[in-house]
């Protein structure tokens, strides 16, 4: 495997071990300050991950239900956001690199 693609897989799976945590952190953040902040929308829902998750892919245009969500609560929308597409692009680094270098060993470079 060339050098470049060992730092490369190196450097996404270090990366991936900080984001997702971070992520898993922030979308549990969103999720109380929706509950704080909105408790109409969300009536008796449990807390789980997998509801805060759900809740935000339904962020439309700063909106949940027609209704507009906080200033906190756009901001934490935004940041649990970012690091999700964050991991989600470390992740399909190390994927890359790793079918490269399998193509790679394949013929014999």
């Amino acid at each position: 495997m060339p050098m470049i693609f060992k730092l490369i897989l190196l450097a996404s799976m270090v990366a991936i071990v900080i984001v997702y945590p971070m992520y898993f952190l922030e979308l549990s953040v969103f999720g109380k300050i929706v509950r704080r902040d909105h408790p109409d929308l969300l009536g008796r829902v449990d807390s789980s991950l997998a509801t805060t998750y759900g809740i935000l892919n339904k962020v439309k245009d700063g909106q949940l239900d027609g209704t507009i969500l906080s200033p906190e609560a756009l901001l934490a929308h935004s940041r649990a956001k970012r690091l999700l597409y964050i991991g989600a692009s470390l992740f399909l680094a190390v994927l890359f690199t790793g079918l490269w270098d399998a193509m790679l060993s394949k013929h014999g470079w």
